[in-house]
């Protein structure tokens, strides 16, 4: 058995959102569960799954099939050592993508020989992948100093709302899409816009039209688990890291970060490819299939933004103008819908109408 019981948050297939208080021991090749409430389980090695997961990796799922469908734990990285330490093979491909995460560019005198030659190569090189390599080894700590230049400019730019049902309603639906571990900060911005996006560093902004367009919580869901995703996978640090050219590239090569500040707080303004929009698609879906939170409410959102994109309203949109709601990608979550397995989703206790008329009306 492992030296010590290792806490975690247990969600069975079709339990509640916010899951049980369990703890894990490890012996010999079994996973043994202990949930607060219900219980124990046994879990053969075999039939386990674990990734590390988060913008920072600051947590593991561990997952199986069972009755009813997946069965998941979520147990912080600060915790998971003993379970490590009892099964490496189980944890190898997490730990594998952590250390890539976490390593940082260079250290002492081979860093001193190592980047005047990345710089020179940095000149015959493109830019995309030198960045890809800057973003690599971009520190937590300069990710949430990119996040406060971002929510800074958003401040500037427009009021944010402190209180009332909608910013009640959006730290109600952000807490249920959080995971364990996960510093994310919602804001509700008063703008007519129908528009949000997240930054690195978890700064997550809402633009109050897009409150107001939206039908349900769960439609609001679907466009912030995407968005989180967008972070977890940092798009949103690697297209700063892009758009802010070479000069900034290479000040980052040599760890000054500073510059990609200025470059954050102008996140809205930059566009994300084709792949990256796929891929945050996918993850915002396995998100709310998490929350327990019904994922239609993602493809409802665009298919409304899509019929007022095509001329049903007096104002085009201005949501995602980083992410185009297309045809082919409503199409991509419609067969992605269909594919997954239905889960046991738990509606977003939120009075909807109510949200909506206490949005100020910010029209022209």
């Amino acid at each position: 058995m492992s030296d010590a019981p290792v806490s975690a948050r247990y969600y069975p297939a079709g339990g509640d959102a916010h899951g049980h208080p369990a703890l894990l021991y490890w012996e010999g090749g079994h996973l043994l569960v202990a949930p607060e409430d219900s219980e124990p389980l046994r879990i053969r090695a075999a039939a386990l799954r674990a990734e590390a997961r988060g913008f920072n990796h600051s947590q593991w799922a561990i997952a199986w099939p069972g009755e009813g469908g997946e069965h998941l734990l979520i147990v912080a990285d600060t915790a998971i050592a003993p379970l490590r330490a009892a099964a490496p093979a189980l944890f190898a491909s997490g730990a594998h993508a952590q250390r890539k995460t976490h390593r940082r560019f260079g250290l002492g005198v081979t860093a001193l020989i190592l980047l005047p030659l990345l710089l020179i190569a940095g000149i015959f090189l493109a830019v995309e992948p030198l960045a890809d390599r800057v973003v690599e080894h971009i520190p937590p700590s300069i990710e949430n100093q990119i996040g406060e230049a971002v929510l800074a400019r958003t401040r500037l730019d427009s009021k944010l709302i402190e209180q009332g049902p909608a910013v009640d309603a959006l730290q109600l639906i952000g807490k249920r899409l959080a995971r364990p571990g996960e510093n994310l900060r919602f804001y509700l911005a008063e703008r007519p816009d129908i528009n949000a996006f997240a930054a690195p560093g978890g700064v997550v902004v809402v633009y109050s039209g897009l409150m107001k367009q939206a039908g349900s919580a769960e439609d609001v869901a679907g466009v912030l688990a995407h968005e989180i995703a967008h972070v977890e996978l940092r798009h949103s640090l690697r297209q700063i890291v892009r758009s802010a050219g070479l000069r900034v590239i290479v000040s980052a090569l040599f760890g000054d970060y500073g510059a990609l500040g200025g470059w954050g707080a102008r996140l809205g303004e930059l566009k994300f490819s084709r792949d990256a929009e796929r891929e945050a698609d996918a993850r915002g879906l396995q998100r709310l299939a998490e929350a327990h939170i019904d994922p239609q409410g993602m493809l409802r959102f665009f298919e409304t933004l899509a019929r007022s994109e095509n001329g049903t309203t007096s104002a085009v949109p201005t949501v995602f103008s980083t992410h185009p709601a297309t045809a082919e990608r409503i199409e991509r979550l419609r067969e992605a819908l269909a594919s997954q397995p239905a889960g046991a989703a738990q509606p977003i206790p939120v009075d909807w109408q109510a949200v909506r008329q206490a949005l100020p009306d910010t029209r022209p």
